[in-house]
């Protein structure tokens, strides 16, 4: 006995969320219309304007994949907890703070991209082109952008810690720290072929995730073995 109520239940609930979120990940990307890089602004916009609703839909979508990435990332933290004390608070940690650094990146590029993309459209061009532009240059930009990089290495310190502590198998390990790096590198390889790359393997990684914890014990989870 673990002494803990209803331990079954948050496993699986994680495992799951390992399923779940990093499915609609790759429904956003696959979803997502053309992303341009900096300094192509018209480009950009005309995109946004001509696929409105596929672009706010797919950020929808990466909305509801961070709301199932934070239990994702807590049950396999508490999961490492006991037997790596410090990697799993760190990991955890990280992960959480990201995951709201990631939210915050959704509602500047899905949202304020896309209304600019509607105001392009209407006709004032000059002056939503200039307001991309600005949104993608500012400084204060990096208040949301950079604490989302938190959830990327959180990924890897969780692979890493879990294949050292006997919580996952060196590829489900492999896979997680993989998804980190991949998906941190998003921000400089603007291509929506390698955004769908990098979801694949968050797809591939969560489900060796959800394997190892739904075929743990409650007493495994716990920390006790």
């Amino acid at each position: 006995m673990t002494g803990l109520p209803h331990l079954s239940l948050y496993r699986r609930a994680a495992a799951l969320a390992w399923v779940a979120g990093p499915l609609l990940f790759l429904a956003d990307n696959l979803l997502h219309p053309k992303e341009y890089g900096t300094g192509e602004e018209a480009q950009q916009l005309a995109e946004i304007a001509g696929n409105y609703e596929r672009w706010q839909v797919a950020h929808l979508l990466g909305l509801g994949a961070i709301f199932l990435f934070v239990p994702a990332v807590l049950g396999l933290a508490f999961a490492i907890r006991r037997r790596a004390p410090t990697a799993g608070l760190v990991g955890g940690a990280l992960c959480v703070a990201g995951a709201l650094g990631f939210a915050s990146v959704i509602a500047l590029d899905g949202f304020a991209w896309g209304v600019a993309g509607e105001v392009w459209q209407r006709g004032d061009r000059a002056t939503a082109e200039l307001v991309l532009h600005d949104l993608q240059q500012s400084e204060w930009g990096y208040a949301y952008y950079v604490p989302g990089l938190g959830f990327l290495a959180g990924l890897v310190v969780l692979g890493i810690s879990g294949v050292s502590s006997g919580v996952l198998s060196g590829v489900a390990g492999l896979l997680l720290g993989l998804t980190g790096v991949m998906v941190g590198l998003e921000t400089e390889i603007h291509s929506n072929a390698f955004f769908i790359a990098g979801a694949g393997v968050m797809v591939a990684a969560g489900l060796g995730v959800a394997a190892h914890l739904w075929r743990m014990s409650d007493e495994d989870f716990a920390g006790g073995a």
